[in-house]
Order: structure tokens, then C-alpha cells, then sequence
């Protein structure tokens, strides 16, 4: 999942990012989240959060459907053990019938 330390999920949202034309800033204040955290997310520095994801998603456009999936799929390839309480927190129902 790593590519030269960043994630494949961070490297996706910040292209999501840069085709939008959206900055670090205008990002932050659309999405209500701190600057750092987003770049955090961004660079692969640190694995992002649901609510920041989808609200990253949700600004640019994207599916939140898919990117909630994505969240997952890389939730369950981490080694993390607090992403387990993550993955089990998101609301199955909201999944069915998507895949």
C-alpha cells in the first residue's frame, strides 16, 4: 500500500485535490478541517481519519460512497490496531449493495 512512504489512499485524494485546483487553504476552509490535518492525510504522513476523507471527497467532487470503501479496504491492510475499532464504527448499512 506504501509508495515511497506515502499511502495509495493519500496519493488518490491529493490528485482528487490538485484536478479540482483546490489549495491546502481553500481545502481547509471548505472542509472545515485544520491545515495540517489535511496535509497529514495528503502526504501519507499520517492515516487519515473517515470524516476527513469523505469531507476531502465531498468538497472535490468525488463519490463518498467509494472513497468510504476505499477507507475500508485500506483500513483492513493496516497494521494499525486502532483502525479496527474504525472500520467496525462505519455503518455497514450505508455499504450495502455497493459492491
Amino acid at each position: 500500500m506504501a509508495t515511497g512512504g506515502k499511502t495509495e489512499l493519500a496519493i488518490d485524494l491529493d490528485e482528487l485535490r490538485l484536478l479540482v485546483g483546490l489549495s491546502y487553504r481553500e481545502l481547509a476552509r471548505r472542509t472545515g478541517c485544520a491545515r495540517s490535518t489535511l496535509h497529514d492525510a495528503l502526504t501519507g504522513r499520517r492515516f487519515p481519519r473517515l470524516d476527513t476523507v469523505l469531507a476531502i471527497a465531498r468538497v472535490c467532487g468525488g463519490d463518498t460512497t467509494r472513497w468510504r470503501l476505499r477507507w475500508v479496504a485500506a483500513c483492513k491492510r493496516s497494521s494499525s490496531s486502532h483502525r479496527t475499532d474504525d472500520v467496525l464504527a462505519v455503518d455497514q448499512s450505508e455499504l450495502t449493495g455497493v459492491l
